[in-house]
């Protein structure tokens, strides 16, 4: 079975605000990999793929039409390689405007979202709860330091190196998991915008 994340594990891997996906939500440009109702609460379950696709929505320089946001999807999220005006040009994507081809280099936001899964996964094996431990509070197995302790750093901008001076029994991906963690427990807004675009060719009208 595919791995799938929460909407707010989505937002974190992400790294955006988790009330940008609710928004995307709400206005449909974006369509979770599953989701179900259980009484009156709807909860969504995102790929991967979503993720990314969420993440290359969010940081897009310029409107685009719901048509477009369909079609970017089905290229990004659902393994097409062409729809519409969009193409899959290796890592990257290639969209078609009139005469204009346009470059989109995905790289750098794979790289984050690969990150971030990967931080996740280990924060799942790493993080364990015992009633004869602080309480059952969530620490980094085979020690005492509390999760939410060295997160709550993170939230303070704290930067790693001093965190890691405090915590050396702890390693960067620990610290790599704390961090998503804390943009868990704290919304991370949007991002200083990162997407690299390229004008390949334009016809002279």
């Amino acid at each position: 079975m595919a791995e799938l994340f929460t909407l707010d594990e989505a937002a974190a891997i992400a790294e955006v605000a988790p009330d940008t996906l609710r928004t995307a939500l709400e206005k449909r440009a974006v369509t979770p990999s599953r989701k179900e109702k259980r009484g009156k609460a709807v909860r969504y379950h995102f790929s991967v793929d979503d993720v990314l696709f969420l993440l290359v929505l969010t940081e897009f320089p310029f409107p685009l039409t719901k048509e477009d946001k369909d079609s970017l999807a089905k290229v990004l999220a659902r393994g097409n390689k062409t729809a519409r005006r969009w193409m899959a040009d290796g890592p990257d994507i290639v969209f078609h405007s009139g005469e204009m081809k346009i470059s989109v280099q995905c790289k750098p936001f794979r790289e984050i979202v690969d990150r971030n899964v990967a931080a996740f996964r280990w924060g799942k094996e790493r993080i364990v709860s015992s009633p004869d431990i602080l309480g059952g509070e969530p620490v980094f197995r085979g020690t005492r330091i509390p999760l939410k302790h060295v997160a709550a750093l993170f939230r303070k901008n704290i930067p790693e190196e001093e965190i890691a001076e405090d915590f050396p029994s702890l390693d960067t991906r620990d610290f790599a998991y704390a961090r998503l963690v804390a943009r868990l427990a704290n919304p991370a807004g949007r991002p200083r915008k990162r997407l690299r675009i390229e004008r390949v060719s334009e016809i002279p009208r």
